[in-house]
């Protein structure tokens, strides 16, 4: 089997590495070939992933890539989800749009810089009115995530709604190293606690946060129903990264934090895949397909209960392959 190489994420946040490319390739020119070890968690990943999952694969095990996808624009994805990605890649995220019958809800709210071009200009191109913003989940305590709901606090009296340790990994965030962007000073106040298990409920429509630490201390992994045809589907989120990063500690956290959310996918049936960083899992082709599609044909969000553990599986393994390389 040829040997390959791999690159060194250890001790670097995912929207550090990324914003920062020199210091990417410079953090990257430490490679060396892989151990036994490392060489049998990514076949293993390759085995499970099967062509439906191969994008994943490579992008997670072997080969992370800062490609910034163009603006496709706002998009319906199911008769009660919408989605806005912007810019989206990996130091951009999607915010999504639930619609219920209460007010509007959404999934992260982007970066703060963002949410008038991107988050309020999207909402009005789908038809929906800003000043219905009810309630905001953030994902996690990371700027591109909780950003614009500073914004959406001040002007319309959204709600935010995090866990409590992100609460407080916000208040005190981890100091930046080199090339680490400062953590902006402007925080949301201090609002609504999510609770796992504890459904986040706006009007008809409700959201199950699972705790899934390891990206940040709080992170939240989503499941939440959506609506086709008449028919209902479930859709889950790791909303904690993709990458698994930091100390061995940390990395051994976040694929425990896996397990766990994937536990609770199996349990409500998770058959929907999105992300809210989606630069590994195809969203862009499914976006086009998505547009495209005519009556009747399927929805490609749509995974399958079986494909989705298998995407979980994927990113355990592949941070698994990051492990066994930071104990080398």
């Amino acid at each position: 089997m040829p040997k390959k190489l791999h690159w060194v994420l250890s001790g670097l946040t995912i929207c550090a590495l990324y914003a920062w490319p020199g210091r990417a390739q410079e953090q990257a020119q430490t490679a060396k070939p892989d151990s036994p070890e490392v060489l049998a968690h990514i076949e293993k990943a390759k085995e499970i992933a099967g062509t439906f999952w191969a994008t994943e694969e490579h992008f997670l095990c072997e080969a992370p890539r800062a490609d910034i996808a163009a603006d496709p624009g706002p998009v319906k994805l199911f008769d009660n989800l919408y989605a806005i990605p912007g810019q989206y890649s990996v130091t951009n995220g999607v915010v999504y749009v639930i619609p219920t019958s209460a007010g509007i809800m959404l999934i992260d709210s982007g970066h703060r810089k963002d949410v008038e071009t991107v988050v309020l200009a999207g909402l009005k191109t789908l038809g929906l009115d800003p000043a219905n913003i009810k309630l905001i989940i953030v994902t996690h305590g990371h700027e591109d995530h909780y950003g614009g709901s500073v914004y959406l606090q001040e002007h319309y009296g959204a709600h935010v709604v995090l866990s409590a340790a992100d609460w407080d990994f916000m208040s005190n965030p981890r100091p930046a190293g080199r090339g680490n962007a400062a953590q902006p000073p402007v925080l949301p106040k201090r609002d609504m606690i999510a609770f796992e298990g504890q459904p986040i409920t706006l009007g008809d429509e409700k959201v199950t946060p699972v705790f899934i630490p390891g990206h940040t201390p709080g992170s939240l992994g989503l499941i939440f129903r959506v609506k086709e045809g008449g028919k209902t589907h479930v859709v889950g989120i790791v909303g904690g990264g993709f990458i698994a990063q930091g100390p061995p500690s940390q990395v051994q956290q976040f694929i425990d934090s896996l397990q766990h959310f994937e536990h609770w996918t199996k349990k409500m049936k998770v058959d929907v895949e999105l992300q809210n960083h989606p630069v590994m899992d195809g969203f862009a082709d499914k976006l086009a397909a998505v547009r495209a599609r005519k009556p009747g044909e399927p929805n490609p969000f749509i995974v399958g209960q079986e494909n989705y553990t298998k995407f979980l599986d994927v990113m355990s393994e592949c941070a698994k392959v990051t492990l066994a390389r930071l104990k080398e």
